[in-house]
């Protein structure tokens, strides 16, 4: 068998990443590095020449240099440590309560503030609409500012058309 496809056999196995040896991880860089040695692998991934036998002696691998050589390469991690397996990326609902970088006070201070930024932002439009001492109406554009995100609708944009809404009079009826 030649050394093509030897290198090519391997390539095909799956093996956890618990299970890989240093000499399998730098068979995976050989073929993505199109090098021919493990020392030209030392030296692409930004190492001495003899830094494979120290890295084969302890079984160690140089994950730093590994990730960053990949990145640097634009590879995905788990295509290179994973091949075989499907992985999914993690969903995250972010919560303030559930970190704990704020005080008390620093979040009750925040809140504050986006408060009068919001009342700041409704203010000019209610009076525009003619509609400044309706409670009910301050409370329905103060809602309006804090469900929306920019995402899908600018917030100065619903907030303009909750005003104009709020501020049509309902037709007559006979």
């Amino acid at each position: 068998m030649d050394k093509e496809q030897s290198l090519s056999s391997q390539a095909v196995q799956y093996i956890p990443l618990d299970e890989l040896t240093v000499t399998e991880c730098f068979d995976r860089l050989k073929l993505l590095s199109q090098k021919g040695t493990y020392k030209d692998v030392c030296l692409w991934l930004g190492r001495g020449p003899n830094d494979y036998a120290n890295w084969k002696r302890s079984n160690k691998l140089p994950f730093a240099e590994i990730i960053r050589k990949l990145m640097q390469e634009r590879v995905s991690l788990n295509w290179f440590f994973a091949p075989g397996y499907t992985l999914h990326e993690p969903t995250y609902s972010y919560v303030q309560p559930d970190y704990v970088k704020y005080s008390v006070a620093e979040e009750e201070r925040n809140r504050r503030i986006e408060f009068l930024k919001a009342h700041r932002k409704v203010e000019p439009l209610l009076k525009a609409y003619g509609l400044e001492s309706d409670d009910q109406c301050l409370e329905l554009m103060l809602d309006a500012y804090f469900s929306t995100t920019d995402k899908w609708i600018a917030k100065s944009q619903a907030l303009e058309l909750v005003a104009e809404a709020l501020s049509l009079k309902p037709a007559a009826k006979d």
